[in-house]
């Protein structure tokens, strides 16, 4: 009996392929990154080194789509393309949709008609490898995005069209894709062609129509249940996938078009995001980008001139037709030559929809093991010039940019989460995580009060684990934070100590919406905490997840602009709505319209909002009668008393909201005096 397993060429052992797999992920990304290469192509390499043309550790996997890598390799690719439209920012696009549009149609177009012409007449493809070609060229992946993040471009105008430009290039891509793979079928006729654009309409109506309320439904449904919501969507993505390959589409079409359905359900900054691009960046992309890779024949790179001279013909195509598309915009919209530059810098990479299409073609026949070997020296020399550009020519444009103006802060932004009720503390941090502001150095603060007094010890021990769950959830979303402890026989003086202590500008509170005596405007412990505070203070009441928000109204008070906390709860509420994709309503007394009209979009994210108006503030309801659906979520403005835009209606308030809309949720805003 020998204890040494056998090993074979190929490997057969699952669980030796897992390790082997597990090797590469973790080793090839670091090797290159030395090279200032991205990793995507440490994995790629990695995989053509495990290939059959080289080691042959492993076999190809097409010769075996239901096999181990088959499977693990089509799973990656399905959740690439997913990822891609969920982190498709909708909202950005839409706001210079216009040029979005025009950069688009041409950064794809001008390199996809330059590729079908030379694919055709030159390098005698047929017509449909030409065009599958050429929609791959026209694509981009914003490798480079990171860069632009970081020299803190996003506010460019020239930059935010690039970025709304990938939802074009990427949606005409797979679209072409869609057509040539159609057009491989037996028996093509008119009849066919009605046929499918029927099964096609119905398939888009269906998912971009259908998923979105089925998420809505799920997610106000399901609360704080984080393996139900990631297994939700993944059902989603996969059947989906599925269901486009059954209208004749190809599966990545389908989980692309899933993606941008529940788009606006998974908000960039939460954790289910978070959880997503874990899961797929450490898994499912990488078992994709070997599987590219076991694609490759290392030996042709070797040895075939073919290979090179289609690498060369593919990077001068890809270079010079970005090149011109983004110069052309930056004419036509009077961008300086920097941005133009950057422009290119971002659009020239090609990677996720580039490996994605190429795939398809392979499968389908249309390319041939040369071209994908010269697709992936190609993706090599993008991704290592476009990062190159953006970071030359970015850096003049940061240099250049003329200072964006913002509203000065006495101190630093730091946000102070008290937690008690298990109900709302998961919403109250995900409502954090969108105020958060991504420049900010410091922590979010999670707080626990506990009574002194007998078996202070047994409750201490008991919340540790409530905000160590709070850790766990930042940890999931990349945001640090910090846990603190008060003993105190008074919560709100516990509160207001820490919030002293730890400099808070903002404290985020729940409340269960049960106003105890008229006497006071909570009738509460809030009531003290807003007596012993001068901080900006959140009091919420969450009645379903914030991603199922559909709009916000923001209710202005008159004179709420001569508090000195007017212009950071504005850019909050503003953040928040952008983030998870909300309708903005901004209802203000009609004779101050244009005043608050004017603070309001002066305040930074810049975002479109719908202004209605009262005659005055006792006529509120009014107006939230005609507006307050489901979806809603009303944040009023509000001043403690004694304050310049206190008056003595603004003290019902909370209880007007709660007793009126009962299945609403909302937060009152009482505007800092720091």
């Amino acid at each position: 009996m020998s204890f040494v397993p056998e090993i074979t060429q190929p490997l057969t052992d699952p669980v030796l392929i897992f390790a082997l797999l597990m090797l590469v992920i973790f080793v090839a990304p670091r090797m290159v990154s030395r090279f200032k290469i991205p990793g995507i192509v440490g994995l790629i390499l990695g995989g053509a080194l495990l290939g059959p043309s080289a080691l042959h550790l492993l076999d190809d996997p097409t010769t075996d789509p239901g096999g181990f890598m088959g499977v693990l390799g089509i799973a990656g690719l399905m959740v690439l393309m997913f990822q891609a439209g969920l982190s498709l920012d909708l909202a950005r696009f839409n706001s210079l949709r216009g040029r979005s549009l025009s950069f688009g149609l041409l950064s794809f177009f001008i390199p996809q008609i330059m590729t079908v012409l030379v694919g055709y007449y030159l390098l005698d493809f047929s017509i449909e490898a030409s065009l599958l070609l050429g929609s791959i060229i026209g694509s981009h992946t914003l490798v480079a995005y990171p860069i632009v993040a970081k020299l803190g471009l996003m506010k460019n105008t020239a930059v935010t069209m690039t970025l709304g430009g990938t939802l074009v290039t990427d949606t005409l891509s797979l679209s072409i894709l869609a057509i040539v793979v159609a057009s491989l079928a037996e028996d093509v006729t008119a009849g066919y062609w009605i046929t499918f654009g029927v099964m096609v309409a119905v398939f888009v109506f269906l998912v971009l129509w259908g998923l979105p309320r089925l998420g809505y439904h799920f997610f106000r449904t399901i609360r704080n249940r984080p393996e139900l919501e990631f297994g939700f969507l993944f059902t989603v993505l996969f059947g989906t996938a599925w269901l486009a390959e059954f209208v004749g589409l190809a599966p990545i079409i389908g989980a692309f078009v899933a993606g941008l359905a529940m788009n606006r359900l998974v908000p960039e900054h939460s954790t289910l995001m978070a959880r997503i691009r874990f899961v797929s960046g450490t898994l499912f992309i990488p078992f994709f980008l070997i599987y590219v890779g076991l694609l490759i024949d290392a030996r042709a790179l070797l040895e075939s001139a073919e290979v090179w001279i289609l690498s060369g013909v593919l990077i001068v195509l890809v270079s010079v037709g970005k090149l011109i598309a983004a110069k052309a915009t930056q004419y036509l919209f009077g961008y300086t030559s920097d941005e133009g530059w950057t422009m290119y810098g971002l659009s020239v990479p090609q990677a996720a929809a580039t490996l994605a299409v190429t795939l398809v073609g392979y499968e389908v026949g249309l390319f041939d093991t040369a071209l994908v070997n010269a697709v992936v020296v190609m993706i090599l020399f993008t991704c290592i010039l476009g990062p190159a550009v953006v970071e030359k020519f970015g850096l003049i444009v940061a240099h250049k940019q003329e200072a964006e103006p913002v509203m000065p802060r006495e101190i630093p932004e730091r946000i102070l989460v008290p937690l008690a009720n298990p109900k709302t503390s998961d919403d109250l941090m995900s409502m954090a995580f969108l105020m958060r502001d991504p420049a900010s150095q410091h922590p979010i603060h999670t707080l626990m009060v506990i009574p002194d007094g007998q078996g202070m010890e047994e409750q201490i021990l008991l919340k540790h684990k409530k905000l160590q769950h709070a850790v766990e959830l930042g940890v999931e979303a990349g945001v640090s934070v910090k846990p603190l402890t008060r003993i105190d026989m008074n919560i709100a003086h516990g509160i207001a100590r820490a919030a002293r202590e730890e400099r808070a500008s903002m404290v985020l509170i729940g409340w269960s919406g049960k106003v105890s005596t008229r006497e006071r405007v909570f009738g509460s412990v809030l009531d003290q905490l807003l007596d012993e505070t001068r901080q900006m203070i959140f009091v919420n009441r969450f009645r379903y997840p914030l991603n199922t928000t559909r709009q916000v109204v923001l209710a202005i008070p008159p004179f709420a602009e001569r508090s000195s906390g007017f212009y950071e709860a504005v850019h909050n509420v503003k953040l928040m709505a952008s983030r998870i994709e909300a309708e903005l309503h901004i209802i203000c007394v009609e004779k101050y319209l244009e005043h608050d009209k004017e603070y309001v979009e002066s305040i930074e994210p810049n975002l479109d909002a719908t202004y209605m108006t009262v005659e005055d503030w006792g006529h509120l309801t009014e107006e939230l009668d005609k507006d307050v659906d489901e979806s809603t979520m009303i944040v009023a403005l509000s001043a403690r008393r004694n304050t310049a835009p206190w008056f003595a209606e603004l003290d019902g308030l909370p209880r007007l909201l709660a007793t009126r809309y009962p299945d609403n949720s909302f937060s009152v805003v009482f505007l800092s005096e720091l």
